[in-house]
């Protein structure tokens, strides 16, 4: 039995690997694809913060009067920034609003008019800005004015407490590192785990999707394709059994779907520099990340019944479909929802539900993120196997009983 599979095996891979465009699809397209995506994806990222942050934005301040020392020092820190400011009285503070909506003014601060004697009284002065939270440049504006009004409150505060003889410590209960030594730092991880942890988010989503997209391109085509062409019914009259095709059509999907899946993780590989660049933590070094041999033992424990999986799940679907095209309507739904399933493992940081651990595909996924993030456990690692082992295992009995029913394989 199993050497009429190989023999299946070995000519579904010539039919693969002797077609350019498929050897084309399966490993060189992912293999580019990714880094040219992440490069061009950073650089965008980028030049946009770079007009952001060199981007004059258009200040409004709304108020009666601009006189005092006090509102002066708001005036003087704005100053410091890379605004226009311009000054409106109250009447104009609906139309100035308006502006804000419409995207022609950035930001709109309005002081009352008695400012400086809220300061002199110890009375806490309310600031009201305006921003428009869908324009770019008008959030920047907003972060920057906020951050800079807070350094004058600062000093307004120093300056209360110097005028009645009271240390400024007084306002400081307690510090965070600020007295760390010069080469020590707080943040205790790992070297390699933050890179590990970056890489973790990506990878498992583009191995799924990869894994699902080669077994379409090349399971739709094992048994459906074979229908359209007429050569799947002069494979049945030959001695083998339903099996052995079964069998070896399912391996040749399979190692499609893996050649795909490391030539994905390759080119994330690759483009892992540029998803550093496009990461909050610059200081995250891409030289620090090393998978060990046994990261790479556990990788393949769980990607090839992954591979094993999602293989037996588009074998079924082409061995129900009539020909490719249904197939491929089909599948489709199916591959949104394993879309949907890498989506969300990406946002479950490193503590996923329950649940996730328990339903196969989710388990691989949330395995295989540990596994780049360092901290596998080999339980879940050998539970994530078999859950996907059974899974297949089920798959291949349905297609096999299909195989066997006549009405199905060659239903009109």
């Amino acid at each position: 039995m199993f050497k009429d599979s190989i023999i299946i095996l070995r000519k579904e891979l010539r039919r693969m690997f002797t077609d350019r465009r498929l050897v084309f699809m399966l490993v060189v397209l992912p293999l580019v694809m990714l880094p040219l995506m992440y490069s061009f994806m950073g650089k965008a990222n980028r030049t946009r913060q770079g007009e952001i942050t060199s981007y004059t934005s258009r200040v409004a301040v709304c108020s009666d009067s601009r006189g005092g020392e006090i509102s002066e020092l708001f005036f003087q820190s704005l100053e410091l920034l890379n605004v226009h400011v311009e000054t409106a009285g109250l009447d104009q503070l609906d139309s100035l609003k308006q502006r804000v909506v419409d995207k022609n003014l950035e930001l709109l601060i309005v002081m009352p008019d008695d400012t400086g004697d809220l300061i002199t009284d110890n009375t806490v002065l309310d600031l009201s800005v305006f921003y428009n939270s869908t324009g770019d440049y008008s959030k920047f504006a907003f972060d920057q004015v906020v951050a800079t009004f807070a350094v004058v409150s600062e000093s307004i505060v120093s300056q209360r407490l110097r005028e009645i003889g009271m240390s400024e410590d007084i306002l400081t209960a307690y510090t965070i590192n600020q007295y760390l030594a010069a080469d020590e730092t707080a943040d205790l991880a790992e070297e390699g785990s933050v890179m590990g942890k970056l890489i973790g988010i990506m990878m498992p989503f583009f191995i799924v999707i990869y894994l699902f997209a080669n077994s379409m391109k090349v399971g739709l085509d094992s048994v459906a394709g074979e229908k359209e062409r007429g050569t799947l019914a002069m494979l049945l009259v030959n001695q083998v059994s339903r099996l052995s095709i079964v069998l070896g059509k399912m391996l040749s999907v399979m190692v499609a779907a893996i050649v795909g899946a490391v030539s994905s993780a390759i080119g994330l590989r690759i483009a892992s520099r540029y998803l550093i660049d496009m990461s909050s933590d610059s200081g995250v070094n891409i030289s620090e990340y090393t998978m060990g041999s046994s990261a790479i033992i556990q990788f393949a424990i769980v990607v090839i019944p992954l591979a094993i999986l999602i293989s037996s799940l588009v074998l079924l679907v082409s061995t129900f479909a009539r020909n490719v095209k249904e197939g491929q309507g089909m599948i489709m739904p199916i591959y949104i929802a394993v879309m949907v399933m890498g989506v969300t493992t990406m946002q479950t940081g490193d503590v996923p539900p329950e649940w996730m651990r328990m339903a196969p595909v989710f388990n691989s996924l949330v395995v295989l993120k540990d596994i780049f993030m360092q901290n596998a456990v080999w339980g879940n690692i050998l539970f994530s196997m078999a859950t996907s082992l059974l899974a297949a295992a089920v798959l291949i009995f349905i297609t096999l009983r299909m195989f066997n029913d006549e009405r199905v394989l060659f239903r009109i």
